[in-house]
C-alpha cells in the first residue's frame, strides 16, 4: 500500500489490517522564538512564553504546522519546536496531535519535567549517538542482547 497509505500488520492468516498513521517532522533548531505578553509590571516582550505554550497554523499552507514551547528557562529565552503535520490518515484526524506531542514530552523516563522533545524522539537520538560512537558505528552491538530495553537513557 506504500508508506504514505498505512502500515499493514498481522491480524492472522491471510488477513491485513490497514493501521492509521501520522507522520510529524520535529525540528528543534530553529531560529523562531515565542515571547509573553502581559506579565505584570514588566514590558511586553521581555519574557520567554512560559512552559507548554502552543502556537498554531502560522506558517504553511500546505501542511498543518504547530510549535510547542517544551521548557522554560529562567533567565534567557527558549525556543520552542516546530512539528510539521506531512501526512495524517483519516482515522488519526480525530485524534489532536498537539496534545499527544505535549503528553509524550512528560514521557521520558528518569526525568521529573517536560522534555524540549517528545520522548520517543529523545530515545531516538540517544540511540543513534550511542551507535555513532562506536568505531566501527555500532555494527558490533549484540541487538539481541539489548532487545525490548531501554538501555540508552
Amino acid at each position: 500500500d506504500g508508506l504514505m497509505g498505512g502500515a499493514p500488520v498481522g491480524g492472522g492468516v491471510g488477513k491485513k489490517k490497514r493501521t492509521p498513521l501520522s507522520f510529524v517532522v520535529c525540528q528543534k533548531r530553529i531560529d523562531t522564538k515565542l515571547l509573553s505578553k502581559g506579565v505584570p509590571n514588566e514590558s511586553d516582550g521581555m519574557y520567554s512564553a512560559p512552559c507548554g505554550t502552543l502556537v498554531k497554523n502560522i506558517q504553511s499552507l500546505r501542511n498543518e504546522t504547530f510549535y510547542i514551547n517544551g521548557t522554560a528557562p529562567p533567565f534567557s529565552t527558549s525556543k520552542p519546536v516546530r512539528y510539521i503535520v506531512v501526512n495524517n490518515d483519516e482515522e488519526m484526524k480525530q485524534v489532536p496531535l498537539p496534545e499527544l506531542t505535549w503528553d509524550l514530552c512528560h514521557d521520558y523516563a528518569n526525568w521529573t519535567g517536560p522534555i524540549k522533545v517528545p520522548a520517543v524522539v529523545q530515545m531516538a537520538h540517544k540511540l543513534a549517538e550511542l551507535g555513532g560512537g562506536f568505531a566501527d558505528a555500532g555494527k558490533t552491538i549484540d541487538a539481541h542482547k539489548y532487545k525490548n530495553k531501554l538501555h540508552f537513557l
